[in-house]
């Protein structure tokens, strides 16, 4: 174990296993009520899955979106909640997060020094429904000085990806046209946007409260005394005791290849976590009783497995967004044909990946691929691939759409009538296949600039063609423990297990079976990470309940 910030002890009040946003807010809330806590973080970076991810948080009614003048309403947002996560979320979890998910994002910014700005036209991921709004639920972190940290800078986890905004992602579009000079010269002063732009600070706010920060500390087992929660064991051997209680808050499982085929809805190709998630919450919350829910759904994603691109030494996948949104590329399966909107949110689009054949009992429409013309890749690029550049082997290309389909193995002729298709609706302006670019979210990632009929659609008729495969990923599972509304694990028998609470993708998540718009992990996650930091010290105030584990 290192020990960054203080010497090292046996026994605090509160421990908190995991470093990613959720557990950092906890340690934060429960050492603002005056508990000295550890968080014990089982990788030798600090930030998790938080530190790598787009940083956005999804909290209704907040109160960046209130003072630029753009409505919100409690039973709204809840009947879109209701919708989306399809039942797997109790109404008492549901409703917590609406109601203390404003007071959370006030928490940041009073107590963390932690701001947002609302991305005001990015719409709910199903526009669709009853209860979305379009825009303002979605909130951008400011950019944040790395060099604050001191020491501690080199404890966080890197971001590979140069420091741009949300925001400005909406403004350029597409990578051709980012200001690359610009963004290495953020880079070189110590500016951090996205993920680490939330994690860095939260950090900084937890050191400078005393919170004791431990990397290489791998929690495996739920230590219990006198009917409650009472600690933790390490992989090697320590014991660690907590006199008020331990919050669970390291990550799923979606790097563990048995849970994850023995419970997912659809198979996991390729991750954009870092690989130390492998189930250790669930594992050690399945030891005391704890109750499971929300286990086949991850937040799911569609990802290229581009060679080189790692986290710790580890293939990871990257995920695709403008490269399937941008107006001029299609998506087809191995019968190549269109089978998704390529415009959707990533995890509705992707479990349309999850199909099999009843008769062959193969996947329906793996392997699947991006095709482009030219005329895209010169606009667009695709990822990190410039046009003229020499074509890396994860791109397959050829001249003609039947050379293509030819270097693929997939049927030509249906390669060829699906293009003819496409190319019709696009020049109409209207998708009668899949619907592309019918509604605000579709609309949002489409190219406003090129005066299309659709934003979203634009014919690919000019070789050579190209072809990227795409597979079915997730930056994240969300099922687990299932909590109350205060973050407080529930045995099987829905009894709270005293002296346990948990919060992110350790839990059986707030989203559930759905995802509501940009930042529906970081949201709903770091709102029960801080309602887990407060409970855990006010808890540790009341009597112990009369039916208690084993009672």
């Amino acid at each position: 174990m290192k020990f960054w910030n203080a010497e090292e002890q046996d026994t605090y009040d509160v421990v908190v296993v995991g470093s990613g946003a959720a557990g950092l807010l906890a340690a934060i809330a429960a050492a603002k009520n005056g508990s000295d806590v550890v968080v014990l973080e089982r990788s030798a970076l600090l930030g998790g899955t938080s530190a790598i991810s787009g940083g956005t948080l999804w909290v209704p009614a907040n109160h960046y979106m209130l003072e630029r003048g753009l409505g919100d309403d409690r039973e709204d947002a809840l009947r879109y909640l209701r919708t989306i996560t399809k039942g797997h979320t109790s109404e008492e979890v549901l409703a917590s997060f609406v109601d203390h998910g404003p007071e959370m994002i006030h928490f940041l910014q009073d107590e963390c020094e932690l701001e947002f700005s609302s991305v005001d036209d990015y719409p709910d991921y199903r526009p669709d429904l009853a209860g979305s709004v379009p825009g303002g639920r979605s909130l951008d972190p400011k950019f944040f000085d790395l060099n604050e940290l001191g020491p501690l800078r080199e404890a966080v986890r890197p971001d590979t990806r140069l420091p741009f905004s949300m925001q400005e992602y909406e403004q350029w579009v597409a990578f051709t046209r980012f200001p690359w000079d610009e963004l290495e010269r953020r880079q070189e002063a110590g500016l951090a946007s996205r993920g680490q732009a939330v994690v860095a600070p939260l950090v900084k706010t937890a050191a400078d409260l005393g919170v004791t920060l431990v990397t290489e500390a791998r929690a495996t087992r739920l230590e219990v005394h006198d009917g409650r929660i009472a600690g933790v064991s390490t992989a090697d051997g320590a014991r660690i005791s907590a006199r008020q209680g331990v919050v669970l808050a390291c990550g799923g499982f979606e790097w563990d290849e048995n849970l994850v085929k023995q419970t997912l809805a659809g198979p996991i190709h390729a991750r954009c976590s870092p690989p130390n998630n492998t189930g250790d919450g669930l594992r050690m919350g399945q030891r005391v009783g704890a109750k499971l829910g929300n286990l086949r759904e991850a937040f799911w994603s569609p990802m290229a497995v581009v060679p080189g691109d790692q986290h710790d030494g580890r293939q990871a996948g990257t995920l695709l967004r403008f490269e399937r949104q941008g107006p001029g590329s299609i998506i087809v399966d191995k019968n190549g044909r269109r089978f998704v909107n390529e415009s959707q949110n990533y995890n509705d689009l992707t479990r349309a990946f999850f199909g099999h054949d009843p008769v062959t009992h193969e996947p329906e429409h793996l392997p699947a691929y991006i095709v482009f013309d030219e005329d895209y890749l010169e606009r667009y690029g695709f990822l990190s691939h410039r046009s003229g550049q020499d074509l890396p082997g994860w791109i397959q290309s050829a001249g003609t759409l039947t050379g293509l389909a030819d270097r693929l193995g997939i049927p030509s002729a249906e390669l060829q009538a699906t293009v003819e298709r496409f190319n019709g609706y696009a020049r109409s302006g209207e998708d009668l296949e899949r619907r592309r670019g019918d509604n605000a979210y579709d609309r949002y990632w489409g190219d406003d600039e090129r005066g299309l009929p659709n934003p979203c659609l634009a014919p690919l008729e000019r070789g050579p063609y190209y072809a990227v495969e795409i597979v079915p990923g997730a930056f994240g599972t969300c099922g687990g423990i299932v909590t109350d509304g205060r973050a407080r694990a529930l045995d099987v028998d829905d009894n709270v297990i005293p002296g346990l609470y948990a919060a992110g993708n350790t839990t059986a998540h707030p989203m559930g079976g759905g995802y509501a718009g940009a930042g529906a992990t970081l949201g709903p996650g770091m709102t029960m990470g801080y309602l887990a930091g407060r409970t855990v010290t006010e808890d540790a105030q009341q009597p112990l309940p009369a039916a208690v584990m084993g009672a």
